[in-house]
C-alpha cells in the first residue's frame, strides 16, 4: 500500500514540475522585447502611456515593439503593456541610432498612474516610466522634485 502511494506521490510531482516548466517556458518565450528610441542627447523623464484611446500602436522591427519617444519624453499608444527585454537608442537628424548603455537608465518601473482628465475626472493609467541621465543628472531631477 506505502508503496503504491509512494508511486501516486512520485507520479503528481513530476507532472505538476513539467506542466509548471512548460507554462513557465511559453510565458518566458511570450515576452515581447522593446526598442526605445530617444531624441539625440535626450535626458530626463520618460513616460509611455498605455490604452491611450486615439493613439497609435507601436510599430514594429519585426517582432519587436518600437518605442519613437518624442523630445516631451511622453509617448502615448494604443498597444496595452508586454514585458520583455528593453533596448535603448538616441537617433540623430540622420537617422543613425546609437546604443545608450544601461548606466544612462535609471528607476524603471511599470505602475499605475493617475492624471486629470479634460473633463475633470481621473484617469488611471498604466505606465512604463524610467529616467535617462547620468548619476549626477539623476540626483538633480530628485532634488527638484
Amino acid at each position: 500500500m506505502l508503496k503504491k502511494l509512494y508511486v501516486v506521490y512520485l507520479v503528481v510531482f513530476f507532472g505538476i514540475s513539467i506542466g509548471a516548466i512548460v507554462i513557465g517556458s511559453y510565458g518566458i518565450n511570450d515576452q515581447q522585447s522593446h526598442i526605445y528610441v530617444l531624441p539625440d542627447g535626450y535626458t530626463g523623464w520618460v513616460e509611455i502611456r498605455y490604452e491611450q484611446e486615439g493613439s497609435p500602436p507601436l510599430p514594429r522591427e519585426g517582432e519587436e515593439y518600437v518605442n519613437l519617444i518624442p523630445r516631451t519624453g511622453i509617448l502615448n499608444t494604443s498597444d496595452s503593456p508586454t514585458s520583455g527585454e528593453m533596448k535603448f537608442y538616441y537617433h540623430d537628424e540622420l537617422g543613425n541610432r546609437k546604443k545608450i548603455e544601461l548606466d544612462m537608465i535609471r528607476t524603471q518601473a511599470m505602475k499605475t498612474k493617475y492624471v486629470l482628465s479634460s473633463n475633470g475626472t481621473e484617469e488611471e493609467l498604466s505606465v512604463n516610466v524610467f529616467f535617462v541621465g547620468t548619476e549626477q543628472q539623476w540626483n538633480d531631477a530628485k532634488s527638484r522634485n
